[in-house]
């Protein structure tokens, strides 16, 4: 039995069988959110490894759209390394680091829109696969709720990559649904791992609103001694 396999369990906890790929997840998931949280660009790497194993669950999982987001995530880690370790000049903060901004209200709609209209159009494709392709796709679970998930998923990780603070208030919600499916699908571990990550959610967004204030004070006063 290969360790990859949901089947090679480590422990089984009040009738459930944990295995080492979930625990592994929930590690490494626990502590790239908290990394994220304090600013600490250590949370993109620890992401990379993240990705590789919830690729490997989701898939055993039957989780399609959720296994081909760990692709998009494992870039998206790569460009916030790069983004939080070399930003543009007009994008530093005092301390020469990415500063923390906010998206326009223009921006955030056309952002909502992009999650729902994508979410439906890759659920649908995701349908179509499996029923064209039955020998090498298998009938998604939860095929539209999976697809609007990622497409979250997708922007909110971006939204990190780019120190948007509105990321916060979108992982409040999208990982409290994801709590509730991973519960459906008997995943007790993860459910249990976002819930840690909507508490942790709530804290980046007090601890990243602080610092966006304590930001624009000292830009007011640069400012005023110019």
């Amino acid at each position: 039995m290969i360790f990859f396999d949901i089947h090679n369990i480590v422990a089984t906890l009040w009738g459930y069988d944990l295995s080492y790929l979930e625990l592994i997840g929930f590690i490494t998931g626990f502590v790239s959110i908290y990394l994220a949280g304090k600013g600490h660009v250590l949370t993109f790497w620890i992401g990379l490894l993240n990705c590789a194993v919830f690729f490997s669950l989701f898939y055993q999982q039957h989780l399609y759209s959720m296994m081909l987001l760990q692709l998009v995530f494992a870039s998206i880690n790569i460009y916030g390394i790069i983004k939080w370790t070399f930003p543009k000049k007009s994008e530093q903060n005092a301390e020469k680091k990415l500063r923390i901004s906010t998206l326009s209200t223009k921006a955030l709609i056309s952002y909502m829109l992009t999650i729902v209209l994508g979410g439906v159009a890759w659920g649908w494709f995701m349908v179509y696969l499996s029923n064209r392709f039955p020998d090498f796709v298998q009938t998604p679970a939860y095929p539209y709720v999976d697809a609007i998930l990622l497409m979250s998923n997708v922007i909110g990780q971006t939204w990190v990559a780019r120190k948007k603070i509105e990321n916060w208030a979108l992982w409040i919600l999208v990982d409290s649904a994801s709590c509730i499916l991973w519960l459906v699908m008997g995943m007790k571990l993860t459910a249990l791992l976002y819930v840690l990550y909507v508490i942790i959610s709530v804290y980046a967004w007090f601890n990243w609103r602080k610092q966006l204030e304590e930001e624009r004070a000292l830009a007011r006063a640069k400012r005023k001694n110019h």
